[in-house]
């Protein structure tokens, strides 16, 4: 039997006090964090223990960092590109972030960092579309040379299909951590399921299977008329939609 044990993350923007709660269960049944992993964590068998897990956001850290959460009763645990940190504690210990101020404080930069790059993302995102559907519409009606058509969509198709997924990344975080600015401003618990959105998802990640197949069907029988990179970018959807539905809490 291995020592190691691998667990994937569901998205630490989208239910960090889930994750966490999730590596204290684990820890109690001899499975400690040791590590962040590709998209999850690692853990090692040990000694089971009742420990609580937090997560923080500081770039570059120094030792004077870690050393405010060790006088804390926090222990550092492990790091993801020294801007995710990872600690742990016996279970009643007092919690690094007890006031409004220090809690919001935890998540503004990383929303703003998201938001940095998921405006620009989406601004080209619009306007890549607008391009592609002038282009398409010229295109039906032959105004410009085919020679044209084609450089268009070489270029705009992947830079749609990029600047989409880059959209998706960095939007859902940075919506994800608004709303818990603003839960924290009004007072509410920062735990909170995204039921509407993970209703929404579930159902289109049910719908996608159904609408590909049926639009590939109806292609092949010329009932429709769709071009391959039309396809292509449904099926990108769908796949995306599919990931997000199975992380988003």
């Amino acid at each position: 039997m291995s020592n190691t044990k691998y667990v994937m993350s569901k998205g630490v923007a989208f239910g960090e006090e889930e994750e966490m709660e999730m590596l204290s269960d684990y820890a109690s049944k001899g499975w400690i964090l040791y590590k962040f992993s590709f998209m999850g964590y690692k853990l090692k068998k040990a000694k089971p223990e009742k420990l609580q897990y937090s997560l923080d956001y500081r770039y570059n850290a120094d030792e004077e960092y870690f050393s405010y959460f060790e006088e804390a009763g926090w222990n550092h645990v492990c790091s993801a590109s020294n801007s995710m940190h990872i600690f742990s504690a016996p279970e009643d210990t007092k919690p690094i972030y007890t006031d409004s101020d220090t809690k919001s404080e935890k998540y503004i930069n990383q929303y703003k960092l998201a938001k940095k790059i998921a405006m620009p993302s989406l601004l080209c995102l619009i306007v890549c579309s607008i391009l592609f559907t002038i282009l398409a519409s010229l295109a039906k009606y032959d105004y410009i040379p085919h020679i044209y058509i084609k450089i268009g969509c070489i270029i705009l198709i992947p830079t749609l299909i990029i600047t989409l997924i880059i959209t998706i990344i960095t939007g859902l975080p940075c919506i994800s951590y608004y709303t818990t600015l603003n839960r924290i401003k009004d007072g509410y618990p920062t735990h909170v399921k995204h039921k509407a959105l993970k209703k929404l998802l579930d159902t289109l990640a049910a719908i996608s299977p159904i609408l590909i197949i049926s639009l590939f069907l109806l292609s092949i029988f010329n009932i429709i008329i769709i071009s391959k990179a039309a396809f292509l970018l449904i099926c990108l959807i769908a796949f995306i939609t599919c990931l997000l539905s199975m992380f988003i809490k």
